[in-house]
């Protein structure tokens, strides 16, 4: 027996860290103990180690304190720290002490670690977020939808565990996955969506990658203010040294105000510089510069002040999700039966309307005045205001043009008509961030 009955792990952290990050380095330390015991009892590993570091310590002929002046000891642990041989031997030989180091370090910058003990035991380790920023965290995404990778695709494979998911690993290994969409990553890698979306998501919860909509032309951007000034400095630095012959205030300037990327891409002639102003953009939006800008849709204000337009906000968004007629649609759901799902017959246009089921579910939404002004419209058959019918409950919610035609399968054209033209004095878009990010 080697006499060795504890093993004990110390972090030393900054007097404000959160307590859910202590919390997570106690395991951290219980785990590797636990490890490092097994080691112990099956090939003294601890023991060895702690033979080794006494013989390079004392291989090192470190002064002790009794032949060093009391007023040098400070300068003189310093130099031992920067030039001791003792310290240098330890770096080079994979050991204990190397592993311990390499576990620290990647707790320290990137809250997870992965080591290989003894060349034997794979140890990894993740601390979990704090539950309020969990709660900030994207759960589902969309198939429109699109994400960057905010770290080296290299080192966060080494951080994976051996059985890692073969289709995170494929993810991990596509090359720009921000111009296409999630769903036709899903094709082009040759794995399922559902399996895509938990890999993206895992991703995003390990603070590894942030949700996108793909980078296309049409796309609006702004500034974003969820970076302080004082640290463009920072980023003019990295810019600088990555995109050369362009200054990151001037192309940060060119957001200020809303702009779409054809708007900029337009002034340029060559397709390399198209290209290298694409990844500018995508840059950007990776360091949350930049915020893109969607169109969501709204149902106009009422001009009367019926009773039977005051329903709670909290009542219309439960019934918003309710009356959604294609359901939601996300990889976690099964669909709905279809008893639970509006059908609308072709009728004609005043036998649809006056239809009991289908007068409720627009008076749930519309004003006793609009819906007045619903029955006037002579442009809207019974195929238009069955589409309408569908886009209201989202546009109760103020979803996005995107989410919309996702959610309810029409046709570009057909929502745009429903919005810019057909029914224009019942809905109106807005243009602003969303919670995608």
């Amino acid at each position: 027996s080697s006499g060795i009955n504890a093993e004990y792990g110390v972090f030393v952290v900054e007097k404000d860290t959160e307590p859910h990050i202590k919390e997570s380095l106690i395991k951290l330390s219980t785990r590797m103990s636990v490890a490092l015991a097994y080691e112990e009892r099956n090939n003294s590993y601890i023991s060895e180690n702690l033979d080794m570091i006494g013989r390079y310590y004392r291989e090192a002929d470190i002064p002790t304190k009794e032949h060093i002046n009391p007023h040098e000891i400070d300068e003189m642990e310093i130099s031992i720290v920067e030039h001791c041989p003792f310290t240098e031997m330890i770096d080079e030989v994979d050991s204990l002490p190397a592993n311990l180091s390499e576990v620290f370090d990647s707790i320290k910058h990137n809250l997870s670690a992965k080591v290989l003990i003894n060349k034997t035991i794979n140890f990894s380790f993740f601390i979990q977020l704090h539950e309020a920023q969990n709660s900030a965290i994207r759960t589902s995404v969309a198939p429109f939808e699109s994400f960057v990778i905010l770290e080296d695709h290299d080192l966060i494979k080494k951080n994976l565990n051996h059985d890692s998911c073969p289709g995170l690993i494929k993810l991990l290994d596509l090359p720009r996955p921000y111009f296409r969409s999630l769903r036709d990553i899903s094709f082009s890698i040759d794995v399922d969506y559902d399996e895509v979306c938990r890999a993206v998501l895992a991703l995003v919860r390990w603070r590894k990658a942030l949700i996108v909509y793909p980078v296309v032309s049409t796309n609006e951007y702004m500034v974003s203010h969820a970076v302080p000034i004082c640290k463009y400095p920072e980023h003019d630095e990295i810019f600088r040294e990555e995109f050369p012959g362009f200054n990151f205030y001037d192309e940060l300037s060119k957001f200020s105000v809303r702009k779409s990327l054809s708007e900029i891409l337009d002034c340029f002639k060559d397709k390399e510089t198209i290209e290298s102003y694409k990844m500018i953009v995508v840059w950007l939006l990776r360091r949350k510069l930049l915020v893109q800008l969607f169109a969501h849709v709204y149902i106009k204000p009422a001009h009367d002040s019926s009773s039977e337009t005051k329903l709670s906000c909290q009542s219309l968004l439960s019934t918003a999700d309710l009356s959604d007629t294609q359901g939601d649609k996300t990889e976690s759901q099964t669909p709905e039966s279809p008893s639970k799902k509006c059908s609308y017959p072709s009728l004609t246009r005043g036998s649809y309307i006056n239809d009991q089921t289908r007068t409720k579910h627009f008076r749930q939404y519309l004003s006793p005045h609009q819906f007045r002004r619903l029955k006037d419209i002579q442009d809207a058959d019974s195929v238009m205001l069955t589409n309408f019918a569908k886009v209201l409950p989202h546009a109760h919610a103020g979803r996005t043009f995107e989410e919309i035609l996702w959610r309810t399968n029409l046709q570009q054209h057909d929502l745009h008509d429903i919005i810019y033209r057909t029914f224009s004095e019942f809905l109106i878009t807005v243009r602003h961030p969303t919670s995608i990010y």
